[in-house]
């Protein structure tokens, strides 16, 4: 082994790396929606079969002071297979729940088992009293399966998440212990560029939030979520960090602007921090203020 001492001598300022470094966003501007014609075309690519569900409780665990967790399956909306999933029961309300349909960040995809939920990121409601419902989706977790190049897989695949959350909702609506009429979406990142999609085709939906969501890009407009956002009528947060690396300004602006709920029904609300925001407890206290204004304060 060698020993030493690295030098390093002054240069003065590089001009160029001093300079502000340019930002590689497409403009948000030039998204523009299809016309009403072109998107009854286009909201035929999610019509599904509502087939009987066939659920079951597969497994209960009870060991948390929060929750009850029970892992529940159903028929998927084509028959072929069941999708898994995650029904978290408050412990600290009784039936008839509030209900939250919960779309995770790429977290789920990356990881292989379902066994490690990223429980931080949507406890916070449980522990407020709503029920969660938390479903495995096509290539996330035990789901996870090689997506074959090209877009036209993309647009299937998002096609498929959107299905499946309407067999989510199906689901919901026929627990017993669920309250039918105060029914939520929660999404972030990943299922909240994704978001637009499901609030626009899915009545049920009383009240959602989207956080550290975006525009699309350069995507087929089967699942481009700019053609969606006119058509949603319900009320919608969304949370953004005030530095998103991800979704500049002007691009948190013009999904706010582009979304069909009235304007006292839709709000963003910019947070310190990165694509996730930083200030955890205002992000919890935010969301959990909109479905106590949408959806009903837990009593």
């Amino acid at each position: 082994m060698t020993f030493g001492m690295r030098l390093m001598k002054e240069s003065g300022t590089v001009p160029d790396a001093a300079a502000p470094i340019a930002h590689v966003y497409g403009d948000p501007g030039s998204l523009l929606p299809v016309s009403d014609e072109q998107f009854a075309l286009l909201r035929s690519f999610y019509h599904y079969d509502r087939a009987p569900l066939d659920a079951r409780v597969d497994a209960v665990e009870d060991g948390s002071p929060h929750w009850r967790k029970q892992t529940v399956s159903f028929t998927g909306p084509t028959g072929a297979e069941r999708i898994p999933a995650f029904f978290f029961v408050p412990k600290n309300q009784s039936p008839p729940y509030q209900t939250v349909v919960f779309f995770p960040s790429s977290y789920a995809r990356e990881i292989a088992s379902s066994a490690a939920l990223d429980l931080v990121s949507f406890g916070f409601i449980v522990r407020s009293g709503r029920a969660v419902l938390y479903p495995v989706y096509e290539g996330t977790y035990e789901r996870r399966k090689p997506l074959p190049p090209g877009p036209n897989a993309v647009r299937d695949r998002n096609v498929t998440w959107a299905k499946e959350v309407f067999r989510a909702m199906d689901y919901v609506e026929g627990r017993p212990d669920v309250d039918k009429t105060r029914l939520g979406y929660y999404s972030l990142s990943l299922g909240a560029f994704f978001g637009p999609i499901p609030l626009a085709l899915e009545p049920r939906i009383k009240a959602s939030v989207l956080a550290a969501g975006g525009l699309r890009f350069n995507v087929p407009p089967e699942i481009q979520t700019v053609n969606f956002m006119p058509r949603v009528k319900t009320p919608v947060l969304l949370i953004n960090g005030m530095s998103d690396f991800a979704v500049p300004a002007p691009a948190r602006r013009r999904f706010l602007d582009l979304l069909g709920s009235p304007p006292e029904h839709k709000k963003l609300i910019e947070l310190e921090g990165g694509h996730v925001p930083s200030d955890m407890r205002r992000f919890f206290r935010e969301t959990l203020n909109w479905y106590d204004t949408y959806l009903g304060p837990v009593k």
